[in-house]
C-alpha cells in the first residue's frame, strides 16, 4: 500500500507547536533532525527550500539471487545500528543475541537494476520480555531534508510483501504483550495509549493489533539511493556506503508503549554490496520461489491454473508460518540478557526443496486463456452436419466430441491446451464420420439374383450365388453399413452371378441359359479348306456369353508375323442376319464393326504404334483391337458346320500385296468343345504376342552358298544343309530340263533343318547367294528351281562380289546355269587348267610362235629362190 502525505501546509502551520512539544517532552526522536520543526501531528519537517533531491541508483551487481549481509542502521546517525536491527534475522545485532542461528542466510534479488530484500523479523528480547515488529515499509523519497531524512511531502511508503507470519504449529497467533487480547498492555484501539500520531505518510489513528499475527518473512525494495550533497555517486560495489542505503519505516509496539511518538521510526537498510554470494540453485530456495510466486498477477491466466498457484502459495506460506510450539515464546535468561528461545519447527533443506518445487511446478503450469477462433469455426462447420447422412456409430462419437467442444467454447477460462485438445478431437471425429451407404444398386442386383432360376447350373456355382445373396441382404439391412461395404457386396454378388456355370452335360447350344461358356474356334479361308492368315492372330478359346438369351462372342487378338513382316488386325466386322454365300465363296450381306473392348498395349501400358497407324501411315490414328465383342447372329448359330462369316482388315497384309489385307474369313466354331465356365477361365487369358525370331546369316563352307533371312523369317537355331548333286537320276533330269538354257550348271539340294533335325521352310523370303564357280561367265548366269515333275522355274538374280544372289521363298533343288554354254560342267572342269600349268602354257606358246616364225622364213626363202 502506497501513501504520500500531501498536507504540507497543514504541518507547516503547526511546526512551532511541534517543536515546543518535543522540547517539552525532553525526548529526541532518534530518526528526526535536531533542528527540525514538529508539526501539529507530531512529525518533524524542514523548510523545502533546503531539501536535497534523491536519485534512485541501480544495484551494483548483475541480475540474480544472492546471499547478503543486511543491517538496519539509525536513520539520523547511520554509523550506528538501529535498535530494531536486533530483530532482523541474520544481522550483526541479531547474531550477537542469537549466536547459534547461523544457518539462515539473508537474500537479495536483483532484477533490471532493482533490488529486493527477503528478510525475516524475529522476536526481540528486552528487559526480560520480548517484542515483535508490527509494520515494515519501503520508503522512497524524491527529496530529503538538508539533514538527509525523507521529506514526507515528497515520499512514497510501500508496505512490505508479507510472505509468512509468526504462528503456532496448529495455526494460532503468537503473542507478545501488545497483541495478546488477555494482556493489560494490549493495543486494542481503545484509549489514548492506542492513539498513533500522524506522520510517516499516515493520518492519526488508533492502533488495534489485538489477536493480529506479526509478520515474519517479508520482501521489500532496498534499491540504493543517492542524496544530493551526501557524497559522490558510487560507480562500483565497493564505493556504496550506508549513505546509499534505502530508507525503511518500522512500527514497533514495544517502542510505541514507551512513547506513542517513538513507535514509528525511520531506518536505513544497508546491503553489503561488496560481499554478495550468488545463489547457485535458487530453484531450491523456498523463500525465493515464494517471492516469485507472489509476484505473479492474474492477467490472462486461466482461473484453474492461477487458483492452483494460489493454493500452492497458501500451502507453503502455512508451512513457513506455523512453526512455533505455543502462542507464548519461551525466554531464556533475565533482564537485558533475556532472549527468546528459537525452538521453531522450520523445514529442513530437503523439505524446503520440495516446497520450492511445489511452487515452481504451479508457476510452470500456469496457462493463458486460449484463442477460440479455430474452435468457433470448427463448431460452426460441425453444426452443418446432418445426422441422417451418417452411420449411427460414427454420429454418436461425433456428437460426443461436439458436445465437449461446446463446453470448452462456453468456458471463459478455457486454456490453450484445452482448446487444442477439443479441436483435435472434434476434427478427428468429423473426419471419421462414415456416410450412410446408397443401397439402390445393391438392392436392384439382389432382386435380379433372386429372380434367377436354377436352369441346370452346377451345385457349387448355384450355392455360391445363394451365399452372396444372403450376405448382400444383411449389409442392406444394416443401417450402419458403409459405402465401401455395400460396394464390396455388390461386386461379390455380381461375381457370383457371372460365375454361374451350367452343367456341361446338359448343354443345348440353341437353348443355353444366361452364363459364360468356352468354345474352340479357328479362322478359315473362304475355300473352307485352309487356315486363314488371321488364324495365327487369335486365341482359339473363344468366350461365348449368353445375356438375356442373346449370344455374344468375345475374341482375343494378338500380333502376327507374315513374310518377314509383323502386324496387327486393324478391324473386324460381322455379318447381320440374312447374309448369303456367293458362288465363288464371297459373302453378300450387311457388315457391322465389332465392339472393341480393349486395344493393344506395350509392356509399359502405352498404345501400340507401328508404321501403319503412326502419323502418315495407311491407318493413321487407328488403335489395334485386343479384345472385341460381337453378337452371334441367329443365322450363324444355325449354321450346321459352325461357320461364322467375318471380315478382317490387316494393314501389313495390304502393304505386302494390295487387296489381300481386306478380306472375308470364316470363324469355324467347334460346338463339340462347348463348355460352361466362368469369366475368370484361364483359357480366356490372352496369348502373348508372337515374337519374331532374329535375323540369321547361314553359310555352307563346302560350297560357299550363303543364306540371309530377315527377323521373323526363320526359327531360331535353324541350320543350312547343302548337298551338291553331280550324278544320278536327279542330275540327268536336270540336264534334260536345262538343255535349252545351257549345258554348264551346278545342281544343289538345299534345305533347312531346325534344332530337332526337322526340315523347315522360311516364313517369307530369303536371300540365297551362290558362289560363282571358276570358268563360269558371271554375265550369263541364271538360277532355276528344279520341280519334281522335271520342269524348271526361273529365279532372277544379281551378281555381286563373286556371287549370284536370288530371292527365294522355299528350298528344294536349285541349279546355277551359265546361259548359252555349249560344254557340260564336266567338260568345263576337264578343260580348265590345273593349278601349276601356267609355266607349260608359256613353253607351248613359245614353241608355237617359234615354229610359226620358222615356217614363215622358209616360205619367204623359197619364194625369193623361185623368183
Amino acid at each position: 500500500m502506497n501513501r504520500i502525505r500531501q498536507s504540507f501546509v497543514k504541518r507547516s502551520l503547526s511546526a512551532l507547536l511541534a517543536l515546543t512539544m518535543v522540547l517539552g517532552m525532553g525526548i529526541i526522536n532518534v530518526f528526526a533532525a535536531e533542528t527540525g520543526v514538529e508539526n501539529q501531528n507530531g512529525a518533524v519537517t524542514f523548510a523545502a527550500s533546503s531539501n536535497k533531491n534523491v536519485t534512485q541508483l541501480n544495484a551494483p551487481v548483475e541480475d540474480g539471487v544472492y546471499y547478503a549481509n543486511i543491517n538496519l542502521k539509525n536513520a539520523s546517525n547511520p554509523t550506528q545500528y538501529s535498535m530494531g536491527n536486533a530483530a532482523l534475522r541474520g544481522s550483526t545485532s541479531y547474531l550477537s543475541k542469537q549466536p547459534n542461528d547461523t544457518e539462515y542466510k539473508q537474500l537479495i534479488v536483483v532484477k533490471d537494476g532493482k533490488a529486493t530484500a527477503l528478510v525475516e523479523f524475529m522476536p526481540m528480547g528486552y528487559i526480560g520480555m520480548y517484542g515483535m515488529l508490527a509494520e515494515l515499509e519501503a520508503v522512497t523519497p524524491t527529496q530529503c531534508t538538508q539533514f538527509g531524512v525523507p521529506d514526507e511531502d515528497y515520499t512514497a511508503y510501500t508496505s512490505a510483501n508479507i510472505l509468512s507470519y509468526h504462528k503456532t504449529q496448529d495455526g494460532k497467533v503468537v503473542y507478545d504483550s501488545y497483541n495478546d487480547p488477555n494482556s493489560q498492555y494490549v493495543f486494542d484501539g481503545v484509549g489514548d495509549d492506542c492513539k498513533r500520531p500522524a506522520g510517516f505518510g499516515r493520518e492519526e489513528e488508533y492502533v488495534n493489533i489485538s489477536n493480529q499475527p506479526y509478520a515474519h518473512l517479508m520482501s521489500l525494495d532496498v534499491t540504493p539511493i543517492q542524496i544530493e550533497g551526501f557524497g559522490d555517486t558510487p560507480t562500483t560495489a565497493s564505493e556504496f556506503t550506508v549513505d546509499n542505503a534505502a530508507f525503511v519505516h518500522v512500527f514497533v509496539p514495544v517502542m510505541f508503549s514507551i512513547s506513542t511518538s517513538t513507535g514509528d521510526q525511520y531506518a536505513r537498510i544497508e546491503v553489503d554490496w561488496n560481499n554478495l554470494q550468488k545463489v547457485s540453485n535458487p530453484e531450491n530456495n523456498v523463500q525465493y520461489q515464494l517471492y516469485l510466486a507472489t509476484q505473479v498477477q492474474k492477467g490472462n491466466y486461466t482461473d484453474a491454473s492461477y487458483n492452483a498457484l494460489q493454493t500452492a502459495i497458501t500451502s507453503v506460506k502455512e508451512r513457513l508460518t506455523n512453526i512455533w510450539p505455543s502462542q507464548t515464546i519461551e525466554v531464556s535468561g533475565s533482564g537485558i540478557q533475556a532472549q527468546p528461545v528459537l525452538n521453531m519447527d522450520e523445514p529442513d533443506a530437503d523439505e524446503q526443496a520440495q516446497l520450492a518445487s511445489q511452487l515452481a511446478t504451479a508457476m510452470n503450469n500456469l496457462e493463458e486463456k486460449g484463442d477460440k477462433t479455430s474452435l468457433n469455426s470448427l463448431i460452426t462447420e460441425a453444426e452443418q452436419k446432418v445426422e441422417t447422412d451418417y452411420t449411427t456409430a460414427s454420429w454418436a462419437t461425433f456428437q460426443e466430441k461436439l458436445t465437449a467442444a461446446k463446453e470448452v467454447q462456453n468456458n471463459s477460462d478455457a486454456s490453450t491446451s484445452e482448446i487444442t485438445a477439443v479441436v483435435n478431437d472434434l476434427q478427428t471425429a468429423m473426419d471419421a464420420l462414415v456416410n450412410r451407404a446408397n443401397t439402390d444398386n445393391l438392392s436392384a442386383l439382389i432382386a435380379t439374383a433372386k429372380a434367377k432360376q436354377n436352369d441346370g447350373y452346377t451345385t457349387d456355382s448355384w450355392n455360391a450365388l445363394q451365399t452372396a445373396i444372403t450376405e448382400a441382404e444383411a449389409v442392406v439391412a444394416n443401417p450402419d453399413s458403409s459405402q465401401s461395404e455395400i460396394e464390396s457386396k455388390l461386386n461379390a454378388l455380381q461375381n457370383a452371378l457371372d460365375a454361374l456355370i451350367v452343367d456341361s452335360g446338359n448343354l443345348d447350344k440353341n437353348n443355353l441359359p444366361d452364363g459364360t461358356y468356352s468354345i474352340y474356334g479357328e479362322m478359315i479361308k473362304m475355300n473352307r479348306q485352309e487356315h486363314s492368315m488371321s488364324n495365327d492372330a487369335i486365341n482359339h478359346y473363344i468366350k461365348l456369353t449368353v445375356e438375356n438369351g442373346q449370344y455374344y462372342l468375345t475374341m482375343d487378338f494378338k500380333g502376327l508375323s507374315y513374310l518377314n513382316r509383323f502386324g496387327y488386325l486393324a478391324e473386324l466386322s460381322y455379318y447381320e442376319n440374312g447374309y448369303t454365300f456367293g458362288s465363288y465363296g464371297s459373302i453378300n450381306g450387311t457388315r457391322v464393326l465389332a465392339d472393341v473392348l480393349t486395344t493393344q498395349k506395350n509392356d509399359d501400358g502405352s498404345d501400340v504404334i507401328d508404321e501403319f497407324n503412326q502419323a502418315g501411315g495407311s491407318s493413321e490414328g487407328l488403335l489395334y483391337p485386343d479384345q472385341v465383342k460381337l453378337p452371334l447372329v441367329a443365322d450363324a448359330l444355325a449354321d450346321p458346320d459352325g461357320y461364322v462369316p467375318l471380315h478382317v482388315f490387316v494393314p501389313v497384309m495390304e502393304d505386302i500385296s494390295e487387296g489381300t489385307g481386306d478380306q472375308d474369313v470364316l470363324l469355324k466354331l467347334d460346338w463339340s468343345t462347348l463348355t460352361a465356365t466362368s469369366e475368370d477361365d484361364p483359357n480366356f487369358n490372352p496369348d502373348d504376342n508372337q515374337e519374331q525370331s532374329p535375323a540369321v546369316d547361314l553359310v555352307d563352307t563346302a560350297t560357299g552358298i550363303k543364306v540371309h533371312a530377315d527377323a521373323g523369317t526363320l526359327p531360331e537355331g535353324v541350320k543350312l544343309v547343302v548337298e551338291p548333286i553331280t550324278s544320278g537320276a536327279d542330275y540327268d533330269k536336270a540336264t534334260v530340263s536345262l538343255m535349252d538354257v545351257g549345258k554348264k550348271f551346278k545342281l544343289y539340294n538345299i534345305h533347312l533343318v531346325d534344332a530337332q533335325g526337322n526340315e523347315v521352310q522360311p516364313n517369307g523370303t530369303v536371300t540365297v547367294s551362290y558362289q560363282i564357280p571358276e570358268g563360269y561367265d558371271a554375265n550369263n548366269l541364271a538360277v532355276y528351281r528344279m520341280n519334281e515333275d522335271g520342269s524348271k522355274t526361273l529365279i532372277k538374280g544379281t551378281v555381286e562380289n563373286g556371287t549370284y544372289s536370288v530371292i527365294q521363298k522355299s528350298f528344294s533343288q536349285y541349279a546355277l546355269v551359265e546361259k548359252g554354254s555349249t560344254i557340260t560342267d564336266a567338260q568345263n572342269t576337264a578343260n580348265s587348267p590345273k593349278t601349276g600349268d601356267v609355266t607349260m602354257i608359256g613353253v607351248f606358246s613359245f614353241i608355237a610362235l617359234a615354229s610359226a616364225g620358222a615356217i614363215a622364213v622358209t616360205l619367204i626363202a623359197r619364194k625369193r629362190k623361185a623368183e
